[in-house]
């Protein structure tokens, strides 16, 4: 066919110019924006919509516990022993797990995290069974999970992973709580007093 026969192409102005791209559909825009995200950035939006007073107490304290623990335990070691500043930690440990749980019970947070883990299959597949199975299973997870927790996690930690799991009352402020002595018996009597009496304190000795 000849080219002539074809009608002419409308010419573009200057002032008109090429046509902009449609835009991207909905679902890839809500695409980009996943792969943007990051997780600081969720939760510090979690934070920002659900800051009170008492979420506020609660990360100061649990900084504050944080910084403390290794050059605290240290202290009670060198000053009282490392039995008795097991047993002084545990006091204080039991008492700060006890007001953690007291200022994030009624947190709407807590909800609002939970949801968020309830999406990731890694929660749903293996944390959330130990605590809503009620076969013989869940109660043996559960029971697997009591050295963890009284162990491994500190009063804070302790603390959320029991409301997290919907362990509230007194049943949860006395597992959180006396879990308190056996967690610093631990980490203070036998970590802390380790270090101070096998290695810290010869090194000063030797030194000064």
């Amino acid at each position: 066919m000849n080219d002539s026969s074809l009608p002419p192409e409308p010419a573009l102005s200057e002032a008109e110019g090429p046509s902009d791209p449609p835009p991207p559909p909905a679902e890839a825009t809500a695409a980009a924006d996943a792969l943007l995200a990051r997780p600081r950035g969720r939760w510090w939006g979690l934070l920002k919509r659900n800051l009170t007073p008492r979420l506020a107490a609660t990360f100061v304290l649990w900084r504050v516990e944080a910084r403390l623990l290794l050059p605290g335990g240290l202290a009670l070691v060198a000053a009282f022993g490392r039995w008795p500043a097991a047993f002084i930690a545990g006091g204080v440990g039991a008492l700060l797990a006890g007001l953690f749980m007291w200022l994030l019970a009624e947190e709407r947070a807590i909800g609002e995290v939970r949801a968020w883990g309830e999406q990731s299959r890694f929660v749903r597949g293996y944390l959330l069974p130990i605590a809503e199975r009620r076969d013989r299973t869940g109660t043996l997870l559960r029971l697997a999970s009591v050295p963890v927790l009284v162990l491994y996690f500190g009063p804070f930690w302790r603390s959320l992973t029991l409301l997290l799991f919907r362990v509230r009352g007194f049943k949860a402020y006395a597992f959180t709580m006396l879990s308190g002595i056996p967690h610093a018996l631990l980490w203070v009597g036998i970590v802390a007093g380790t270090l101070w009496e096998d290695l810290i304190w010869p090194f000063l000795k030797s030194h000064f």
